[in-house]
């Protein structure tokens, strides 16, 4: 009788402890805390200050390599005129889901699909497991393992990470960390990149 008059007078603290285990324990509820959070706009990325926050060297490395969930080899020294919206993620990481759903809407919103490229790097080489999450949630983003060794300037191991080079084989945006991309300035900035 104790135990539950006990449990009625810190029904609040109760409740606290069991959301936070759960966010402690649980990936999928640690990725739905970190999109809430997105949504206030706190996460938003600018654009224009992006690549010039950045100490990169602005022309992409050559030969750098994918292999798509099908096989399929894409080397980006090939494909020059195109424009890549590349992210390195894994499917454990909960800042990498957090931000998935907006990739995912921006790529829907783009108008030349044709010209622009979302390649989706699994870190881990673990295709199956990244393919299962994409197929899980009904991403339409194709997932991309790395075939060459990827210069510590373009990833140094912080997830997640994205950067977009454009038609000419510039790095034109760089972020490390989660970021909301589903924006109309990232919307028109790729549209612009594509024409």
């Amino acid at each position: 009788m104790k135990i539950v008059q006990y449990i009625r007078s810190n029904i609040g603290n109760v409740i606290f402890i069991i959301i936070t285990a759960l966010v402690f324990f649980n990936t999928d509820a640690r990725t739905l805390l970190i999109r809430g959070f997105m949504l206030t706009g706190l996460f938003n990325v600018e654009v224009n200050t992006e690549i010039k926050k950045s100490n990169l060297n602005r022309l992409a490395p050559a030969g750098m390599t994918f292999r798509k969930e099908n096989g399929e080899l894409l080397n980006l020294s090939e494909n020059k005129g195109k424009v890549y919206f590349i992210n390195f993620w894994a499917s454990w990481c909960p800042p990498c889901r957090a931000e998935m759903p907006s990739i995912n809407n921006l790529a829907s919103k783009i108008e030349n699909k044709d010209k622009i490229s979302f390649i989706m790097v699994d870190v881990d080489n673990k295709m199956d497991a990244s393919v299962k999450y994409m197929k899980k949630y009904s991403f339409n983003l194709q997932v991309y393992s790395s075939v060459s060794p990827i210069p510590e300037q373009i990833f140094n191991g912080t997830l997640p990470t994205t950067l977009i080079i454009g038609p000419d084989g510039n790095i034109v945006f760089y972020h490390t960390g989660m970021a909301d991309y589903n924006t109309t300035e990232m919307i028109n900035f790729l549209n612009t990149l594509s024409r």
